[in-house]
């Protein structure tokens, strides 16, 4: 974590070169100190590969690491205050010339800023220089090249404890039987190549206990000439495994293989494999450099010959063989947590797993705690085996769970760790920064990317966006097996996900260990959190609680609400919040009550993210223009009704989320707002700045529209003609779209989601539809024709939803081959609805369908029983005699689908 604290300081010294903030830069001896501490910071960044892990058994690493961690802190804190009182003497100065009063007393302010700027850059070079020597005097090599003598300790210590061996235990052995099938019939299919296999998971899931499965069982035996297990592990040292590998396939003593070379002992290894059919497991691979480097052993000569993996890290499997599907080994269910949990409780009892009584609802609520990994359910079955089994004592390990496993034998959190250790710098903060979410929340990802961007995690790779860039670390931490997928979008992308609350836990201990972030919450409300000079606080009390600690942290860069009453505070204690957190750059108050912002607010200069969500909010400052550096503002929710035409003068501006607020005034003739992305339910009744300016927001990506006229029909489709980058549209309004304009909206070739809410002419011919389209909304449309005609033709479309008086007809049909990609279907309060035909091949790959409040269907729609993808129906609302018929003679026509959800 340290490097990527590091590397923010580079950055920002970089910044403050590059703008040069006048004169106080420009001073040479300024400069040449920021340029000295620029690139002493860079060689020292260069010695901290691996720190996080080097410093848990050394001392004097860990002591160092602290040093550089911290005086990276006051560079960012030194450069963000001379940033801040310079802005804000900025824009005051510009109120006083307009006021023709004499700016002596600013230049005065102005002279004594340089001042301390210069004063505090000395300080911070003279701290540096002694770090740097300090490396020397205390023999602290490059912490990549192997640490010292305790962290070598330590970290051998954990190796040799992981190292695995094909044994299996049985008595742990939970829920793996449709899992081992699945690979074992994978290992003795008919495929000739030499495949690789792979399971994938998260420490502590039992990816090895499965393996040894496998391995062991009978009819894997019977099939290979030869079998051999090989233990990886995250400390990879080539020669020796190397060694390894050849003493079990070889039968060789390790003496004469140390006089061989590699080359030898390569070509002896592939020689011998050639004759065998054979099956290698590699076990707990963490790099791809791994399989680069053995591949040439394992040869492929089409005998079926197989090579299984287990591994944290997709990557690693998708290198390994492209071609060859993972098997991602997840949780195990309630029930199959409670079978181990009482088989390690109770060892001694017979097979009939039963709990006394008394302990049942402790049995569940410790269970719970455990998330379904099955390495934590062993360890605390474990412990209470060797405990009287009694409620109180029961108790007393359910209130210590979290410190049991933190400190158990059999070190959880540290197998745990290896996960987070092995993240490049960039990941770390962006996996730390779970840690300021509640306990199992499910994360929306939209706003998580832009809350990292906020903060600086991602940085533009190229032409690349930073918001793809930002998804992209996720789906990297999501395919380390760090982060769990919650629910994805029509298009494939992550639209929430999901930590388990012990990833999470081990994301607060180094987190607040670093300074990263502190959480206020009821376990803590009477401790000074703010006294630790965190960068972070989330707020799980209440902010009225955070404002009653005596010494507010003015270090915080960040502060998230996410309290779980809708809190109102007076006018002073806004004002007394603000002025104590003048270097936010993110400032999250979802859901707390505030009518106005205070003008203290426009102190916040360093403001890159201000959710004020769901808060009420009647007004936005006149000063809302002062915030150049802001990237995203939603105000959703809130009363907000109209938006200065400033907005467009803010150049750091990417996504605004609006309410049905008006845009007044007249627009600039040069707009700032270059960068803009999203531009969400902005209201254009009266307003005069569609034509001229719309279609200068040429990146933007999301456009919601508020208030749609038959008269802004040329203005706007000009403008739409021209946004090539835009992916998805919502147009709401009143007035009829006529059949030009639907042609024109279902002709962007860059369009993927559309939402359209308002009466419709009619839809065009599905040849006159581009067939990108993969979202589909239609409210109001108030149609007569069949729906399902026209788009059930478009061969990509994967969401339909068909809301509330989309369709005033009495019959629709799917045809045999209509809608050949959709997964995902509503009908909601059609009306008129009466009678629903599926034919045979309709929709083959449907899988969720909500039918909901369509009074006059009353009966299951016909050739229902050919959706044989539907996995989930949703019937909401539904009349009395629909669900008389679900309950008897229709109902082989839904018997097929799994999950069925009726009220």
């Amino acid at each position: 974590m340290v490097e990527a604290v590091v590397a923010l300081a580079v950055e920002k010294l970089g910044g403050l070169l590059i703008e040069g903030f006048g004169y106080a830069v420009r001073r040479s001896h300024v400069q040449s100190e920021v340029e000295w501490i620029q690139r002493e910071l860079i060689r020292i960044k260069c010695f901290l590969k691996d720190a996080d892990v080097k410093q848990k058994g050394d001392d004097r690493v860990k002591n160092w690491v602290r040093d550089i961690r911290d005086v990276s802190y006051q560079v960012e804190d030194a450069i963000d205050t001379f940033i801040m009182i310079k802005s804000t003497s900025l824009s005051r100065r510009a109120g006083i010339i307009k006021r023709y009063v004499c700016c002596f007393s600013f230049l005065l302010n102005e002279f004594a800023l340089q001042h301390k700027l210069g004063r505090d850059i000395r300080r911070i070079k003279v701290k540096i220089s002694d770090i740097s020597a300090s490396r020397i005097t205390y023999g602290i090599e490059n912490i990549g090249g192997g640490g010292g003598e305790g962290s070598s300790y330590v970290f051998e210590k954990l190796r040799e404890r992981r190292r695995s061996s094909p044994r299996i235990d049985d008595h742990d052995v939970i829920g793996f039987d449709e899992d081992m099938n699945l690979l074992v019939a994978r290992s003795l299919d008919q495929e000739k190549h030499r495949c690789v296999i792979s399971i994938v998971g998260m420490g502590g899931l039992g990816k090895t206990t499965l393996a040894k499965k496998v391995y062991n069982s009978t009819s894997v035996t019977r099939h290979f000439d030869f079998c051999a297990w090989v233990y990886v592990s995250q400390d990879y040292r080539g020669r020796e495994l190397l060694h390894e590998i050849a003493g079990k396939i070889l039968r060789i003593e390790k003496g004469k293989l140390s006089m061989m070379s590699r080359e030898h002992l390569e070509e002896r290894v592939s020689k011998v494999l050639k004759k065998k059919r054979y099956l290698i497991v590699l076990d707990d691979i963490w790099e791809t450099e791994v399989w680069d480097d053995l591949k040439t052993l394992f040869p492929d000569v089409m005998n079926g010959s197989r090579v299984l993996f287990t591994t944290r890290n997709r990557d690693v499997a998708i290198h390994a063989d492209p071609k060859s599907s993972t098997h991602d080994l997840h949780f195990l269910n309630q029930t199959q947590s409670r079978e181990l949990f009482l088989k390690k409780a109770f060892p001694m009892e017979d097979n009939s797993l039963t709990c006394p009584p008394e302990l049942e609802t402790l049995a569940t609520q410790i269970v719970a705690k455990c998330g379904g990994l099955p390495l934590a359910i062993v360890i605390i079955g474990g412990l209470l085996s060797r405990k009287k089994k009694t409620p109180n004592v029961w108790l007393r390990v359910l209130q210590s769970i979290r410190w049991q496993l933190n400190n158990d034998p059999g070190q959880l959190m540290e197998i745990l760790a290896l996960s987070y250790n092995d993240l490049p710098f960039y990941l770390k903060p962006c996996f730390l920064y779970f840690g300021l979410f509640p306990e199992d929340l499910e994360i929306p990802v939209g706003k998580l990317v832009l809350l990292w961007m906020a903060e600086g995690f991602v940085q533009q790779r190229g032409e690349e966006s930073i918001e793809d860039v930002a998804e992209d670390f996720l789906e990297e931490l999501v395919d380390r097996s760090m982060i769990q997928v919650a629910e994805k979008r029509y298009n494939g992308k992550i639209k929430t996900c999901r930590i388990h609350d012990l990833l999470r836990d081990l994301a607060m201990s180094e987190a607040k260990e670093c300074k990263f972030l502190e959480i206020l919450d009821s376990t803590n409300i009477d401790t000074s959190v703010t006294t630790r000079a965190a960068r972070r606080i989330s707020v799980h009390s209440s902010l009225e609680e955070y404002l009653k600690l005596r010494h507010p942290n003015p270090h915080f860069r960040s502060m998230l609400s996410f309290s779980r009453v809708q809190e109102s505070l007076w006018r002073d204690q806004w004002k007394l919040l603000f002025m104590s957190l003048k270097l936010l750059r993110v400032l999250d108050l979802e859901r707390a009550q505030i009518q106005v912002l205070p003008k203290e607010i426009r102190e916040l200069v360093h403001l890159r993210y201000l959710g004020l969500k769901g808060t009420g909010l009647q007004r936005l400052p006149s000063s809302i223009n002062y915030f150049s550096n802001l990237q995203t503002l939603d105000i959703r929710g809130s009363k907000v009704s109209r938006f200065s035409v400033q907005l467009w003068e803010m150049p750091g501006l990417r996504h605004l989320y609006l309410e049905k607020t008006s845009i007044v005034g007249h627009p600039p003739v040069h707009v700032s707002a270059m960068h803009l992305q999203t531009l969400s339910r902005v209201s254009i009744y009266g307003n005069d700045w569609i034509l001229g300016l719309l279609e200068k927001l040429t990146n933007l990506r999301k456009l919601g529209i508020h208030g749609y006229y038959a008269s802004q029909t040329e203005a706007l489709s000009r403008c739409l003609v021209k946004l090539s980058n835009l992916q998805n549209l919502e147009l709401k309004g009143t007035e009829p779209i006529l059949e030009p304009t639907m042609k024109l909206l279902l002709n962007q070739p860059s369009i993927d989601k559309l939402h359209l809410s308002g009466p419709l002419e009619k839809l065009p011919h599905p040849q006159e539809i581009q067939p990108n389209l993969t979202k589909i909304i239609l409210e109001e449309s108030r149609l007569m024709q069949d729906i399902f005609v026209t788009l059930e033709k478009l061969p990509n479309l994967k969401i339909l939803k068909l809301l509330a008086n989309s369709f005033l007809g009495e019959k629709m049909t799917c045809s045999v081959s209509g809608f050949p990609k959709l997964h995902g279907l509503e009908l909601s309060f059609l009306d008129n609805l009466e009678e629903w035909r599926v034919d045979d091949g309709a929709m083959p790959s449907l899988q969720n369908l909500i039918i909901n409040g369509c009074d006059q269907l009353k009966k299951v729609p016909a050739g229902f029983q050919y959706l044989r993808a539907l996995r989930e129906l949703f019937l909401f609302n539904m009349p009395g005699e629909f669900e008389a018929w679900i309950n008897g003679e229709d109902s082989y026509k839904i018997q097929h689908i799994p999950s069925i959800v009726m009220r």
